[in-house]
């Protein structure tokens, strides 16, 4: 996959130590995984599902919460999704998560681009929950 190659080349290029992303393959995609720092003292997992077309991709913005009343936090999540809608929020095995889906064009410019906003959304909106 060219946009995963490309993906590789980015981050040798910005110094990240290559050993630092999971990679994970199945039929038809490919799941890269790494940290990000997210707010004072929290780490954020994010994934990046890239697919063998070269154009659809998904990012996932993950932050692990506990000690939370579900009931609220549906609700305020509920209030999230209406107010964003190019991004879904959701909560999974106490993880807080952001996804979203582009069509890359084939260029990792497009996903990375996608993947700093929806981290910045995730940095804004997950301190509020």
């Amino acid at each position: 996959m060219k946009i995963l190659d490309d993906f590789y080349a980015y981050v040798v290029s910005q110094k990240i130590d290559k050993n630092a992303i999971y990679e994970e393959r199945g039929d038809g995609f490919v799941v890269v995984s790494f940290p990000e720092r997210g707010e004072k003292d929290c780490i954020y997992n994010i994934a990046i599902v890239f697919y063998e077309n070269e154009n659809d991709v998904e990012i996932y913005v993950k932050k692990p919460i506990k000690d939370f009343d579900e009931l609220t936090l549906l609700r305020k999540l509920n209030t999230l999704n209406c107010e964003y809608t190019d991004v879904t929020f959701f909560v999974d095995d106490n993880m807080l998560t952001v996804k979203s889906y582009l069509s890359s064009q084939g260029k990792l410019e497009n996903v990375l681009i996608k993947m700093v906003s929806d981290v910045q959304l995730a940095q804004t909106e997950f301190v509020r929950i």
